[in-house]
């Protein structure tokens, strides 16, 4: 990797980085949302009409112990409520929350922070009342009905699951007695809780006109979704809950900030009728594109493999390939990036090549430099006629590099979101690819192998203050690494090794070890 490699490199990650941040910011439409009600979502369209006919607010309830029941999924273990919230608890089968043995199993509380997922609520505020009742549940075979019924309405949830399917069926009924509202609210919270390791990664999502929207939960914004609304989620980086409507019945969403650090994604309902069934497909689990797919096909979004997905996904398949056949995914990650070492040797010739071509007029460039140094423009024309004279394209320099910026940005995108990683042991320290290195060994051994290829390099450039700028890269990069997964750190390490090598082969072909230097200005 040369000099203008390293450069080009820390270019596009400071780009990447940016749009990282942009990207996660809410991109919704913005409408025109009434004021947020402390018991339910707002009206998603224009205010309902008023019924002459009053609900009544029913006696309160006996108080009676919390009763749950287990419903068994091919994620794991769901635990169902008998009050406003659906699921309680989600335990996961496979996947802990630390690496020790006794550790707790990732759970769908360690991923929202809230206390429960999936309410239903309606925009009429004398409804409001229902977020404290609780119904009584009837086990049925593979799976359990729970029901509430007073003088204004009477609501169903049926859940249905098996261990040979990944996710929860729910079917929500209601029947209106006295009062129609005008919308009912399917809902799913999040919580950012204070110094939270995965900030970044804690947000709602919805997928609305053929993309997903990633909304970070610290920052959401109310906002409505007037386009149908495929599914809501909320999310890690590496587990999801979400909910994906069933059948015919269209949903429009609704995004809510909440308290501090906790926001609210709802698929919204019309009710044209005094009664409706909406049929939900509900998901929690990891964020395995296979699984996801299962679920539905476009759930494989919520994994965010960023710009370049088109070579993201060949890269992870080469990734489980090579696991395949190792069992460790620290030696598939060494051999996936030799193999792309290998395929992009060609890129790496041909820039090493242009890279002999500008060194040799480096000299009369230096001249031409000096000559028009006060004529920027004159300069310009100069330099381009001097180099297309030698037959050199300042391009192609340039483009071997900037075609390798895909691979590098959407392979940095497969090692930082991939659950495959996901406390995946390597070898001796590095026990989880997925967490940084505990004892900085790598970013440390990257800033020296850096240093090392840098040296190596031969340089074209004449600017002082370019070239010190060039000194600190190595730095630069490893500072970079050294809060990172692991994973990712090994790749970089294995690449720089692997261009030395390549370095190394390069200059004995083009004998560029020394590049003239430029002569002294005349005196």
């Amino acid at each position: 990797m040369d000099r203008r490699t390293l450069l080009a490199i820390t270019l596009s990650f400071g780009i990447f980085l940016a749009w990282q941040k942009l990207y996660i910011e809410p991109r919704l439409p913005k409408q025109t949302v009434q004021q947020v009600a402390t018991e339910a979502p707002p009206s998603a369209t224009s205010p309902k009409q008023e019924s002459s006919v009053a609900v009544q607010q029913p006696s309160a309830q006996a108080s009676r112990p919390t009763r749950t029941l287990l419903l068994k999924s091919g994620t794991g273990e769901a635990v169902l409520a008998d009050g406003h919230s659906f699921f309680t608890g989600w335990k996961l089968n496979a996947y802990k929350t630390k690496l020790s043995a006794d550790a707790a199993a990732v759970d769908l509380n360690s991923i929202t922070n809230v206390a429960g997922a999936l309410e239903l609520a309606f925009d009429d505020p004398a409804y409001a009342y229902l977020n404290s009742v609780q119904g009584s549940f009837s086990e049925q075979p593979g799976g359990a009905r729970w029901t509430y019924e007073d003088a204004n309405i009477r609501l169903t949830r049926e859940f249905s699951a098996s261990e040979n399917q990944p996710w929860v069926d729910v079917t929500l009924s209601a029947e209106f007695k006295v009062k129609k509202p005008a919308f009912a609210f399917v809902s799913l919270s999040s919580h950012s809780p204070e110094n939270d390791p995965e900030k970044q990664d804690r947000q709602l999502l919805y997928f609305s006109s053929g993309s997903v929207e990633r909304i970070q939960v610290e920052d959401a914004k109310l906002a409505e979704v007037k386009t149908p609304v495929k599914y809501i989620g909320a999310s890690s980086r590496y587990f999801l809950m979400a909910a994906i409507p069933q059948g015919n019945l269209e949903a429009r969403g609704l995004i809510q900030p909440l308290t501090a650090n906790t926001a609210r994604a709802s698929l919204v309902y019309p009710l044209p009728e005094n009664a409706f069934t909406v049929p939900l497909r509900v998901y929690f689990g990891p964020k395995m594109l296979d699984i996801l797919r299962k679920v539905d096909p476009a759930l494989d979004n919520t994994v965010d493999l960023g710009w370049f997905t088109l070579f993201a996904y060949p890269l992870l398949k080469l990734l489980n390939w090579f696991y395949l056949f190792v069992k460790n995914y620290g030696i598939a990650i060494i051999l996936l990036t030799l193999l792309l070492k290998i395929v992009t040797y060609p890129l790496t010739y041909k820039s090493m090549k242009s890279m002999k071509e500008m060194a040799k007029i480096q000299p009369q460039l230096q001249k031409v430099r000096e000559k028009y140094k006060d004529d920027r423009e004159a300069l310009n024309r100069e330099m381009m006629t001097l180099m297309k004279s030698h037959g050199y394209n300042p391009m192609a320099g340039c483009m071997p590099i900037l075609i390798q910026m895909p691979i590098f940005i959407a392979l940095y995108r497969v090692l930082y979101s991939s659950i495959e990683l996901y406390q995946a042991p390597f070898a001796f320290w590095i026990r989880d690819l997925s967490a940084q290195d505990p004892l900085y060994i790598t970013p440390i051994l990257l800033t020296v192998t850096m240093y090392i290829q840098q040296k190596l390099t031969p340089t074209t450039t004449t600017d002082p203050a370019q070239a010190k700028m060039m000194q600190f890269m190595p730095i630069i990069f490893g500072a970079m690494m050294m809060n990172l997964p692991s994973g990712l750190t090994v790749y970089m390490l294995v690449n720089a090794l692997a261009s030395i090598v390549q370095q190394l082969i390069l200059n004995k072909k083009f004998d560029t070890h020394h590049v003239p230097a430029v002569p002294a200005r005349a005196r």
